[in-house]
């Protein structure tokens, strides 16, 4: 996702804490995070593993299959 979408509604009418934001966005562009492959978003197509997903996701909702 682009940055300008995420930030676009921010309004900020203090200079300081501009300062501050776009001083804090800066220290964070020298650290990217790097992220495994296990981390990474994709499409799942295990069956197995699908179903263990929604497994949890319908216990969390006290649903039992």
């Amino acid at each position: 996702m682009a940055t300008s979408s995420i930030i676009e509604n921010i309004r900020v009418n203090n200079p300081r804490v501009l300062e501050e934001y776009v001083a804090a966005m800066e220290e964070a562009a020298k650290k990217p995070l790097s992220r495994s492959d296990n981390e990474r978003s994709g499409v799942v197509t295990d069956p197995q593993e699908i179903k263990s997903f929604l497994q949890k996701a319908m216990e969390k909702k006290g649903t039992r299959q």
